[in-house]
């Protein structure tokens, strides 16, 4: 069994990492889909999460050589009229690069979950999504199916240093101004 997380940005990285440092305790198998690896690596992914990047694919696009050329000739033109229209584009080329690499070399009958973890991956979601029906798909992870599983100890995630503060001398009022009278 595993887990697709489709992450395009690296906006949302710390909760991608954390879910698949979740999954990953527990067994699971996660694989994530995003642009370039380099990013996610810096952010403190897990080695164990299988990563598939679209940033070949993408720059073997018609659309992104027309782009290149278009760059050439002119960075002005680029700038001003080509970077505007491939912006509209590029989910459809995104699209296009997943198909033909990454979605041919996941095994679908292993994944039971895919979530799509921020905005610029929801047309990639919807298509995966409409291409493999039986699949749960949403916007964050369902860990119902996970939480009777035992976290590994040697997995989990080190506890947050325990902080030690002096004690307020004043006792709390929760809000509420206290007047004696």
């Amino acid at each position: 069994m595993s887990v697709l997380l489709v992450a395009i940005g690296v906006t949302r990285s710390r909760a991608v990492t954390d879910t698949a440092d979740y999954l990953l305790a527990r067994g699971v198998d996660v694989d994530l889909l995003t642009v370039e690896a380099g990013p996610w690596e810096a952010a403190g992914l897990d080695a164990r999460v299988t990563l598939h990047t679209l940033a070949d694919g993408e720059a073997g696009h018609p659309l992104a050589c027309l782009g290149r050329l278009v760059r050439k000739l002119s960075k002005a033109a680029y700038t001003k009229v080509y970077a505007k229209i491939y912006r509209l584009c590029r989910p459809y080329v995104m699209w296009r690069a997943a198909r033909s690499t990454v979605a041919r070399k996941i095994d679908w009958n292993n994944v039971e979950q895919l979530v799509i973890c921020d905005s610029h991956a929801i047309p990639i979601g919807w298509h995966l999504a409409k291409r493999h029906p039986r699949l749960t798909v949403g916007f964050e992870l369902d860990r119902a199916p996970y939480a009777d599983r035992p976290a590994s100890a040697d997995r989990e995630p080190a506890p947050a240093p325990a902080t030690t503060t002096a004690p307020d001398p004043l006792p709390s009022t929760a809000g509420i101004d206290v007047v004696d009278g």
